[in-house]
């Protein structure tokens, strides 16, 4: 897997082409630029077909591997591609993919080791421990508190517990639980994902949360990008940068001076329209969750020239291509397109 494999985090379902309010951000709202979006109806085709694809494509044990990498990465792939259908307003035994959505979260919950952690033996562990435990909670706060199984919930708060014995001094995390280690691409994934814990009741150590965001900002450079880890020098990127910002917002820090600058210094770096050598997929990913925080002007033009790239460029089959595979493109790629539609819990402000 690449180094910044980096991937990596209601009622209304996709069908009608509407106007959505995509957010407005303080100071850009200032200006009446409010950032509408038009969700045009070829972006639910994309959608559907997309899911669709994965649907099909989904094993008999409810993983999917990396399609085009040799089916590795499950834990991250599975939770990936079942963030994509909760993305599309699709959930746990509810609707035409409810029973897709449950294989992957009993797929998930088989895998968790007795130390808490989400793992599938192929890798990169942290990496599918944080999107899994996303995934599980997102798939909590969008299904009515009854109908929540008791060990969803127990396997989240052992998850958790995990997360935070894993922490490295700095305040980051590593591809693997135990190394002592950090670097930035993995804890991004362990920060949005205990957000999404303690967004539906599991106790998640202030400590841990305040040392993860410190992290973020002992790891940005003074032009606002961030590199990928705290104990090296050198320039950021902008997908770290992007991944960076959204965590930061999501943290409800939208003002202070690190978001302020990394902000900034994705709307002078963050491109729509380019794909090669620039993690494509990864970049927008995050880019998109952090610009539709920033709103206005600056993310309908974004987003508009993105989204129309992502449709152009899915192929027959409803699937995408990318650097790490077509079960995490096409996932990403679904998930970008119902970014305006808010249906998950995490993106909403």
């Amino acid at each position: 897997m690449v180094r910044l494999l980096a991937f990596a985090v209601l009622a209304l379902l996709p069908g009608s082409s509407l106007a959505v309010l995509a957010g407005e951000a303080e100071g850009e709202g200032t200006s009446g630029e409010s950032g509408f979006v038009e969700i045009e109806p070829r972006q639910d085709q994309a959608i559907e077909k997309g899911l669709n694809w994965l649907s099909k494509n989904q094993g008999r044990d409810g993983a999917w591997g990396s399609a085009g990498s040799g089916g590795q990465y499950r834990m991250a792939m599975t939770s990936l591609a079942g963030l994509a259908f909760l993305a599309a307003g699709q959930t746990p035994g509810r609707g035409k993919y409810g029973r897709t959505v449950e294989q992957a979260i009993d797929f998930i919950l088989k895998h968790q080791g007795r130390d808490g952690l989400f793992g599938a033996n192929d890798g990169q562990e942290m990496y599918g421990h944080g999107f899994a435990m996303t995934f599980l909670a997102e798939a909590c706060g969008m299904t009515p508190a009854s109908e929540v199984p008791p060990n969803l919930k127990d396997a989240l708060d052992r998850a958790v517990k995990l997360t935070a014995r894993a922490q490295s001094s700095w305040g980051g995390w590593y591809y693997s639980p135990n190394s002592g280690s950090d670097e930035g691409s993995v804890t991004i994934t362990q920060v949005q994902a205990l957000r999404a814990c303690a967004n539906i009741g599991i106790n998640v150590p202030d400590r841990t949360m305040k040392q993860s965001l410190s992290y973020i900002h002992k790891s940005q450079n003074s032009d606002g990008s961030v590199r990928y880890t705290a104990r090296s020098a050198g320039g950021g990127s902008v997908a770290l940068t992007a991944a960076g910002a959204e965590l930061l917002m999501m943290a409800g820090q939208y003002n202070t001076p690190e978001t302020q600058k990394a902000v900034e210094y994705l709307k002078r770096n963050l491109d729509p329209d380019r794909s090669r050598g620039y993690h494509d997929f990864y970049t927008n990913f995050y880019g998109a969750q952090a610009m539709s925080q920033v709103g206005g002007a600056a993310w309908a033009k974004y987003y508009t020239k993105l989204r129309s790239r992502l449709i152009s460029s899915q192929d027959a089959a409803g699937s995408w291509s990318g650097d790490i595979g077509t079960t995490y493109s096409t996932s990403i790629a679904v998930m970008i397109l119902s970014i305006p539609y808010q249906y998950l819990p995490i993106w909403q402000k």
